[in-house]
């Protein structure tokens, strides 16, 4: 069987299997045939994409396949991906496909696949199409076919409810905002502007090619320099499929997840709205741990991926978790990151507290951390096979990190879900070491790599 999923669904370069309009069909026609063999009673799959040119061309290869297997679409057209979550907890939709590649440049593309209550699907849901895959596409009847549907108005519908969540007006707030020419380039301006805040608009221009070019939040030093140039109180900068959010205070110093996690989590507790603790991943800074545990703040980690964030949330019943990407997630949905639902909890506590951005973070002291991104070349086993701490020149790097660490920090070798990338982090409380130590792991990496290939 063939391994599409990764730990965001199915990624790759357009036109590359899995990611050829065929290829797209069939996986629409998978979707809709596991869908009705779990869920007979439902019949509707609603689809939401970025804005990559190609978007419009998967989009009707899916759609083409989810209607000859019967089932009906409805297009909700370029929003985020939180935002065919929400529409799928509030119709009666048996699913929801996103088509996106997140943070990744406009020549990839990908899918990822929600339940019905918000969630992303499961392992075995997705096992389930990865069988099926392998099976030839069966064209049903005309009588069995399904029907096509567009909601026009999916983004006013969206960006009511994100006002409705937000319980403070934002008058006299500067703005900043940058959506990455991606799918919240509607949505994230008119949700601030409707609250009352003063908002500069920037990466609201797609062209299909331009998605997170230079700008959002894989490029923070755009939103940086634009929140100095502005005179603004606060930046903002989303991804390409708006599921996670970094900041600028009104100095350009940014600010990612693990520090906004904090803050969010800090007003939660004041307000007797935190359930339990916070979640974070491997990747999460040691600082974030070390702050929450200050404030009697318990913390669990998980496997880098919001989906894992999502699961173990809902297994404790907590209601906050997050990335330091930028994900965060809110337990009570059970639904992905918000990006945009995160940066209005954070407005809400600079409004409600007259305190500024980076007087809210001060109560957070991040370890110096540095991650290398290791490309893999002509690898065929799954990289989340490889026990690369068993080879030879890793094994005896990483025991040489920990000396230099003074066995004060942590070295962590993590398989990317969605590239072919070994990431290498390291973090300690002395910075001085910390990039030598990540270099030096990475170079090991690379020769046994090579070695092995």
């Amino acid at each position: 069987m063939v391994k599409l999923f990764g730990t965001d669904g199915i990624r790759g370069r357009y036109g590359i299997y899995p990611i050829t309009p065929s290829s797209m069909l069939q996986l629409g026609w998978c979707v809709g045939t596991v869908c009705r063999e779990q869920n007979p009673r439902l019949s509707k799959v609603l689809i939401g994409r970025d804005t990559r040119i190609s978007g419009h061309v998967i989009e009707s290869a899916i759609t083409s396949g989810l209607l000859s297997a019967g089932l009906d679409v409805s297009i909700l057209g370029p929003v985020p991906t939180p935002a065919v979550s929400y529409f799928c907890r509030s119709s009666d939709a048996v699913a929801g496909v996103v088509i996106s590649a997140s943070h990744n440049p406009a020549h990839d593309n990908g899918v990822k696949l929600i339940n019905s209550d918000g969630s992303k699907a499961s392992d075995q849901f997705q096992c389930s199409i990865e069988r099926m895959m392998q099976q030839p596409l069966a064209i049903s009847n005309t009588v069995k076919l399904g029907k096509f549907t567009r909601i026009e108005d999916a983004v006013d519908q969206y960006s009511s409810y994100l006002c409705s969540t937000a319980d403070t007006s934002l008058q006299g707030l500067r703005i900043v905002v940058d959506c990455a020419n991606g799918a919240s380039y509607r949505i994230a301006p008119k949700v601030l502007t409707a609250l009352g805040a003063n908002v500069i608009s920037v990466g609201v221009n797609p062209d299909g090619y331009n998605i997170n070019h230079q700008c959002g939040s894989t490029n923070p030093e755009f939103i940086q320099q634009q929140t100095i140039d502005h005179a603004a109180d606060v930046g903002i900068a989303l991804d390409g499929d708006g599921d996670r959010v970094v900041m600028a205070d009104r100095q350009g110093n940014l600010l990612n997840g693990d520090q906004l996690l904090f803050v969010i989590a800090m007003a939660r507790k004041r307000d007797n709205r935190l359930a339990g603790g916070v979640v974070g991943t491997l990747m999460s800074n040691i600082g974030l741990e070390r702050a929450l545990s200050d404030q009697g703040i318990p913390f669990e980690r998980t496997d880098v991926g919001d989906r894992y964030i999502s699961e173990r949330l809902m297994q404790l019943g907590w209601n906050l978790g997050g990335e330091e990407s930028g994900h965060i997630l809110n337990g009570e949905t059970g639904a992905p990151g918000d990006g945009i639902a995160a940066v209005l909890e954070v407005l809400r506590e600079i409004k409600n507290t007259g305190r500024s951005l980076h007087q809210l973070v001060e109560g957070i002291q991040l370890v110096p951390q540095v991650t290398v991104n290791v490309r893999l070349q002509n690898r065929t086993a799954p990289l989340s096979q490889l026990d690369l701490r068993q080879w030879p020149q890793i094994g005896q790097a990483l025991e040489e990190a920990e000396l230099k660490l003074n066995y004060c920090g942590r070295v962590l070798l993590r398989a990317s879900g969605t590239e072919p990338i070994i990431r290498v982090l390291v973090e300690g409380d002395q910075d001085k070491n910390i990039e030598e130590i990540a270099n030096n792991v990475a170079d090991a990496v690379r020769e046994e790599s090579h070695l092995n290939s």
